[in-house]
């Protein structure tokens, strides 16, 4: 029994550690170390090389390192086998707290305090009531639900833009092509949560970006090519967005000639929004490898085709 390890640049040793712990009897390969690709069972990865997952005949379940799995979208072929989603409650914590922070910095003007501080300015800015000031989800999976729910306990007013009817508790909900203009028109700050597919790439363009109000911000921590940056761009420059606070881009590391450096009204992180803790995470890893020895099934599946 064989578990491959793999986690792209961002290391493995604290995974192997943390996973070695809870399975001491498992093997751990590291990819490219693997000595014997008939023993492993599961597939622990993250941006493991395109074609390299249809090499272990025996392969039970791929165990996603990560929130998303559009890594995956690349591969031609994949193993008939489970693709199970890391949803770790540390990480969702963690991307909500960013946005919390965020959502509170536009709507206390900290961007133009700080503006003013490099001018030497004392002055005051007039804001809202906390209910007045109005903060959209686009994207309600788990990870958009828990960061709807902490800013509505925080007292913000917040809606969030759905393709099909649900209900969800303290969210106002809009419902597909015909909820999405009102969705965005009254919003100061829209938060992209939506995962990556086929049909999301570039879903805010210029044309849907241009429904939210000249006052408003976004904030995107899904994945970058959800947004066309070039659109992003047009509507900052004419002044026709306030700013901007993300997290991801199409192109990651963020080439050094990229526009949004130099920019003023955008404000960037490296895609830090949420940190994976191996403690934490692989005790979902585990729990699923004990799921599937035990002939249940593993949860939440993934689903290549849908890209979530």
């Amino acid at each position: 029994m064989a578990t491959l390890l793999y986690n792209g640049d961002f290391g493995t040793d604290d995974w192997v550690e943390a996973l070695q712990a809870q399975l001491p009897d498992e093997t751990i390969y590291v990819y490219p170390d693997v000595p014997d690709k008939r023993a492993v069972e599961f597939a622990a990865v993250w941006n493991l090389p395109p074609g390299e997952l249809i090499n272990y005949p025996n392969l039970r379940a791929i165990l996603l390192l990560g929130a998303g799995g559009d890594f995956l979208m690349k591969e031609k072929t994949l193993p008939a086998v489970p693709i199970v989603r890391l949803v770790d409650p540390t990480v969702v914590f963690d991307m909500t707290q960013y946005c919390l922070y965020w959502v509170a910095h536009f709507y206390r003007h900290f961007d133009s305090y700080a503006a003013q501080k490099s001018d030497k300015v004392w002055q005051r800015i007039a804001y809202p009531p906390i209910d007045q000031f109005k903060v959209g989800i686009l994207g309600l999976g788990a990870i958009g639900t828990q960061i709807g729910r902490a800013l509505h306990r925080t007292g913000y007013t917040v809606s969030a833009w759905v393709q099909s009817h649900r209900e969800v508790e303290q969210l106002k909900l809009y419902t597909g092509a015909e909820g999405f203009a009102p969705f965005m028109a009254e919003l100061d700050v829209l938060i992209n949560v939506l995962p990556l597919t086929k049909e999301t790439h570039s879903f805010l363009d210029l044309e849907r970006l241009s429904l939210l109000p000249s006052k408003a911000r976004v904030i995107n921590i899904s994945r970058g090519a959800v947004i066309d940056e070039r659109a992003l761009q047009t509507l900052l420059n004419a002044e026709k967005l306030a700013g901007a606070a993300l997290d991801v881009f199409d192109t990651e590391p963020l080439p050094l000639d990229h526009w949004a450096w130099q920019h003023p009204k955008v404000d960037i992180t490296p895609h830090a929004s949420g940190q994976t803790y191996p403690r934490s995470a692989v005790k979902s890893l585990v729990a699923n490898i004990q799921r599937i020895r035990n002939g249940e099934l593993p949860f939440p599946i993934f689903d290549p085709t849908k890209g979530y």
